[in-house]
């Protein structure tokens, strides 16, 4: 009965992981606890659940008592200390600056958040899954994705989908996402996701991941999985996230360059067909999306001048001494986890005075720094850093396969979109799919270290 028990517990979680990815960027969620403080945005300071809260805490509640059921257990794996180490430590940090944060009940909350995606991390390098469980929801994310997204920017407002969490908006009220063209205002992307730019880089390690599933497979299977990367490429594109295109892009390149390394030792050939689909359906849609939208470019891009791209340069910016002063202010534990806006509120408002907007800086680097003392910057320089150096110095033990490129093409995107946005470290989106990305490269080395290869 007991074994029984673990076994549907096991079932459980994978199930609820499967539900979790395929709603990654979904914002539906419900204030617990709204402590109208400053003029701050409500995620920055309010108690907030999301619906997709209710998916990763059963996937990984799940999954725990299935471990505690077990009768024979299989040892519990850290993952490579280059990466829980870091880990840990931030984990550490959040947990130990709680009473000194600016404001301690709004880090304590964050920083139990922070516990709960290490457990998630844990859950990711030992559970018993294939490859299939990550990719096939990401690639069914994809589509729902466009789903909303393409209509949005089509008809530039919303879809009215506000019970499925969709941000209510119109092309020409202040303060959408837009991207102008003299007076005309074009709307950006948000499918289901908070921002255009949050959804933008989710959907840039879904395609990279979903990639590196679709390169292993063969004959009919790789049509809708194809389909899918279609859909979720001209989304991304219509979300105009420069870092999420730069992310892409930098992650592809870092793909490319696993998988010539994998071949040149002998243990990877791509198929050709398989190689020309996807090159010949990514190039279609980026050459169609390049002239059609050509004007729209131009700004940002930076080729034409055009006032929104001026101050959104500008503010950000600013935004880099604001973080300075911060950290000049509390170098040692930082000003509290998830605290940085009210701080920057509170400490340093006038470091902000010609854009009086409070919100994290589009930095994680700087962010951290900031939330964390220099310590926690220094652990998320080491996250950046050391798994590269990790693989440099293992060259000849790894064996890299399409997959694990995937995921380490995902985790060289969010890596560029933390240098321009805060996405990734103060959005529970964001840290939903950094985490998940941890997770899965995690995974892979600690069974390539042992010999194994994930199915």
């Amino acid at each position: 009965m007991r074994d029984q028990a673990a076994h549907w517990l096991q079932k459980l979680s994978t199930w609820g992981l499967v539900a979790l990815l395929a709603t990654l960027p979904f914002w539906r969620h419900r204030v617990l606890l709204h402590r109208p403080l400053d003029p701050i945005f409500f995620e920055f300071h309010d108690i907030t659940l999301y619906t997709n809260d209710l998916l990763w805490l059963g996937t990984i509640g799940a999954w725990f008592l299935g471990l505690l059921l077990d009768r024979a257990p299989t040892r519990l794996r850290l993952g490579p200390w280059f990466l829980s180490g870091p880990l840990a430590g931030l984990l550490v940090l959040s947990l130990v600056g709680v009473p000194f944060a600016v404001d301690p009940v709004y880090a304590g909350y964050q920083a139990a958040r922070i516990v709960l995606l290490g457990m998630f991390y844990l859950m990711l390098v030992n559970a018993r899954f294939s490859r299939g469980v990550i990719a096939w929801p990401l690639a069914m994310g994809m589509v729902l994705q466009a789903a909303v997204g393409l209509p949005q920017f089509v008809l530039g407002r919303s879809l009215g989908l506000k019970r499925l969490g969709e941000v209510t908006v119109q092309a020409g009220w202040p303060g959408a996402s837009v991207v102008m063209v003299g007076e005309q205002r074009w709307l950006r992307a948000y499918g289901l996701a908070q921002h255009p730019n949050l959804l933008g880089g989710c959907l840039a390690v879904m395609l990279l991941v979903v990639l590196g599933y679709y390169l292993t497979q063969v004959g009919w299977r790789r049509l809708p999985l194809l389909a899918a990367m279609g859909l979720g490429l001209a989304t991304l594109l219509l979300t105009f996230s420069r870092a999420a295109w730069l992310g892409a892009v930098l992650g592809g390149v870092v793909m490319l360059g696993l998988s010539l390394w994998s071949r040149y030792q002998g243990h990877w050939s791509p198929k050709p067909s398989s190689l020309a689909l996807v090159a010949v359906l990514f190039l279609a849609i980026g050459f169609a999306f390049a002239a059609i939208n050509w004007p729209l470019l131009q700004p940002r891009l930076g080729l034409t001048s055009q006032g929104v791209e001026i101050r959104s340069v500008e503010s950000r910016a600013m935004e880099v001494g604001a973080a300075g002063q911060l950290i000049q202010l509390r170098p040692v534990l930082g000003v509290g986890i998830g605290n940085y806006p009210t701080a920057l509120y509170h400490l340093a408002r006038e470091a902000v005075a010609a854009y009086p907007d409070y919100q994290p800086v589009h930095n994680v680097l700087l962010l951290t720094s900031a939330e964390l003392g220099l310590l926690g910057g220094a652990l998320w320089l080491a996250l950046i850093v050391a798994p590269w150096m990790a693989l440099w110095w293992k060259r000849g033990e790894v064996h890299i396969t399409p997959w694990w490129a995937g995921v380490s093409g995902a985790r060289a995107a969010l890596t560029a979109v933390g240098f321009f946005d805060a996405y990734t470290w103060s959005s529970h989106q964001g840290r939903l799919a950094l985490w998940l990305v941890w997770g899965l490269w995690a995974r892979e080395w600690t069974l390539g270290m042992r010999g194994e290869v994930s199915t």
